[in-house]
């Protein structure tokens, strides 16, 4: 992830069931397991992405290196897509909303 700009040395794994407590508006899962087994407890909507295991790819550490980037990219890309599709929709009508507060005073 260095060779993204993302430093990720202070960060740790964390199980889903570690974040009960938090909400979301959308989980992304990556994995057939957690697609399966994961049920959100609030009202947030799972969303399951495939993607290959880079580890299960080859036992060579050079292929493995290339599918860890190659997913790393998909991800980013799905990722942009998801925020053009999902999230900046729903900005102009919140903008609006606030617009139109703040016109009517």
């Amino acid at each position: 992830m260095n060779e993204v700009g993302i430093d990720l040395s202070g960060k740790v794994p964390k199980r889903v069931q570690e974040l009960s407590d938090e909400k979301f508006d959308y989980v992304i899962t990556l994995d057939e397991s957690a697609a399966r087994t994961y049920r959100s407890p609030q009202q947030s909507e799972t969303i399951h992405w495939k993607v290959d295991d880079p580890v299960a790819i080859s036992s060579e550490p050079e292929k493995q290196l290339r599918a860890f980037r190659m997913v790393r990219d998909q991800i980013a890309q799905r990722l942009r897509l998801f925020v053009i599709v999902h999230v900046r929709t729903q900005v102009p009508s919140a903008l609006a909303k606030k617009s139109f507060a703040a016109s009517a005073r």
